[in-house]
């Protein structure tokens, strides 16, 4: 196993010795799936670098978790997690089920920069549904896979509205953004298909395309997205299924694709012949506002949500696709869950009307956070550096030296959660970068950077040694 795909955080801030702590966030590792029954584990070299702590720190833990019958080591094969123990099973890889959005996994008092939940619709008042409206009975009691009648037909006004005329055959309500993304991995992944996206993208997008076996092409993006001539060169050469990308408020670096840029895509993508899917889930939360589906879209696919906009809990999403790739897709729904909740789609049917309203809130938020961010970065980290984003919630920082997931691990020994540059990249590159969320109310900003800081003083006297000394907890 790598070590880099073992969680952040694996020495939790329980007390006792460090190497019991190890012990005890490695068996946390094995419960929740992370790693299974059969797996190697990194050398106590390598694990004690990926983490920080001396060597004898991670002996201590191996030592002990064998005593306990967990582990088992055998000279020049190295340790491996007991292929029999009980209830274990086969690993789930972390790239497919990500801590940080698992219950349970963040200790208190931590600041969380790495997502993007944002207070839920009780911050604008007038905007919150009539609850009553929700107890109405559906008058059909089936489980329709589809998605309410109701609910797609304000979807595709949406889009209609948009300048993409759509019908309510051509949308498919799914369970969440992430839902969609996978229905569309799962159909153009299958047996290894090539799945081209942005690098830096989604990271939800590569735990998709892992989980449905596809085989990932990275191509480089500048400050307007994806790059055309790569693009054009990739098309011509590989076997591409899908082209997955995020024109509006990109993930994690947060640009917004020129009209230019776009058309150009759009054409490329046509004359392949290759599907395009515009992941719009952010688009809401462009700072200039008003915002358009990429040119392909007609005969191409866009991902939306309402999570951005009121709260993630809800679990709607939705697809925008054409008639006949809208079928496949139907089909592998009602083989993931039969249908999205009745509920959560009578919600959303309420809230679309006044999407925009709360989508103009929502940037307002976000825009003097933003700046409150920025400035306290500018104030307490002078050497780090990024790029104001165009919309969305991410700050995508370069550091001035160092990896990203060795700072990451530290940060959250000073109580501030974020996510590395490399777990948004299909070959790991971005080591020096940090996608950080600024959606925190503005005291828990000022806690978190003023934390960062100190982070990075520690980090900064470490630098160049190779390792950091034995009592500090990673």
């Amino acid at each position: 196993m790598d070590a880099s795909a073992l969680p952040i955080g694996l020495i939790g801030d329980s007390s006792g010795p460090l190497y019991q702590r190890l012990a005890e966030g490695l068996r946390g590792a094995v419960r929740r799936g992370e790693v299974g029954a059969g797996s190697k584990l990194p050398s106590e070299r390598v694990l004690a670098r990926r983490l920080g702590v001396s060597r004898t720190t991670v002996i201590g833990a191996y030592r002990l978790l064998r005593e306990e019958g967990l582990l088992e080591s055998v000279r020049g094969s190295g340790t491996r997690v007991v292929a029999s123990v009980h209830r274990i099973g086969p690993a789930v890889p972390a790239a497919t089920m990500p801590s940080v959005k698992l219950t349970g996994e963040l200790a208190a008092g931590v600041v969380d920069l790495s997502g993007s939940l944002v207070a839920g619709p009780e911050a604008v008042p007038h905007l919150t549904p009539d609850p009553i409206d929700l107890c109405e009975p559906a008058t059909d009691l089936g489980y329709q896979p589809l998605g309410l009648p109701s609910l797609r037909a304000r979807i595709a006004a949406r889009y209609t509205g948009l300048g993409l005329p759509t019908t309510v055959d051509e949308v498919l309500v799914t369970s969440g953004a992430q839902q969609a993304i996978s229905l569309l991995f799962t159909l153009f992944g299958r047996d290894g298909g090539v799945i081209a996206t942005e690098n830096p993208t989604y990271a939800g997008a590569l735990d998709a395309a892992r989980a449905a076996g596809a085989t990932l092409l990275a191509l480089p993006t500048d400050s307007e997205g994806i790059k055309v001539r790569p693009l054009r060169e990739t098309l011509a050469r590989s076997s591409v299924s899908l082209l997955y990308v995020m024109t509006t408020c990109q993930n994690p670096t947060g640009t917004v694709m020129s009209t230019q840029r776009r058309t150009e895509i759009a054409r490329l993508a046509e004359h392949a012949g290759v599907p395009v899917v515009d992941d719009t889930t952010l688009a809401d939360l462009a700072f200039e506002g008003r915002w358009h589906p990429l040119p392909t879209a007609a005969s191409g696919v866009v991902v939306g949500s309402l999570s951005k906009l009121f709260w993630p809990g809800m679990r709607i999403g939705w697809l925008r696709a054409p008639r006949p790739l809208m079928t496949r897709l139907a089909r592998l729904k009602v083989v993931a869950d039969l249908g999205s909740s009745h509920v959560g789609q009578q919600l959303a049917a309420q809230l679309l009307p006044v999407s925009g309203d709360m989508a103009t809130a929502r940037r307002g938020q976000l825009t003097a956070r933003l700046d409150l961010m920025s400035d306290l970065l500018r104030s307490r980290l002078p050497t780090w550096s990024w790029t104001r984003p165009s919309g969305g919630p991410f700050l995508w920082v370069q550091l001035p030296y160092g990896d990203g997931e060795s700072f990451a691990q530290l940060a959250l020994t000073y109580g501030v959660q974020i996510l590395p540059g490399a777990r948004t990249s299909t070959d790991r590159s971005f080591a020096d970068h940090l996608r950080l969320s600024f959606v925190a109310e503005p005291a828990d900003l000022r806690i978190a950077v003023h934390r960062l800081a100190e982070a990075w003083t520690a980090f900064e006297s470490l630098h160049g040694s190779g390792r950091l000394p034995f009592d500090v907890v990673v």
